[in-house]
């Protein structure tokens, strides 16, 4: 009997050295979850131009408009056309809770001219939208 004594005793000590790796992991894995920043996915790839402003939006916008360098426009994940943006900005308007804090972001490719988000902007002024952001990432100096 003490042979299968010392076969269990064995066992259970081996057991309990796994329980603070168990632990070890299991609180990484809360961490990694709780201070991980998760975005959506634009629907297209975009790079947008450099600016050298710092200033970041504190609150996320209410539509976010993208257009692509192949041309193609995205309003809060749909596919658009120009003139279709100013009948979604006001029904969107019309049924926000909170008027004074809506806003609209324009995200738009580094290499699309002002002349393409020209129409864009316009269809933004006509829907009697005036907080409007464009999206930029911040120029990098070289060192």
């Amino acid at each position: 009997m003490k042979i299968g004594e010392k076969y269990a005793a064995r066992n259970a000590s081996n057991d309990d050295n796994m329980v603070p790796l168990i632990n070890v992991v299991f609180l990484m894995l809360v961490f990694f979850m709780v201070a991980g920043q998760i975005q959506k996915a634009d629907p297209i790839a975009v790079v947008p131009p450099q600016s050298v402003n710092e200033t970041r939006a504190t609150t996320d916008p209410n539509i976010e408009i993208v257009l692509g360098a192949d041309n193609s426009l995205y309003v809060d994940d749909a596919l658009f056309v120009v003139d279709d943006i100013q009948a979604y900005l006001e029904k969107s308007f019309d049924s926000s809770s909170d008027p004074e804090a809506f806003w609209v972001q324009i995200k738009a490719d580094g290499a699309i001219s002002l002349e393409k988000l020209r129409p864009i902007f316009n269809q933004v002024r006509l829907a009697g939208l005036t907080k409007v952001s464009l999206a930029t990432q911040l120029e990098r100096g070289n060192e």
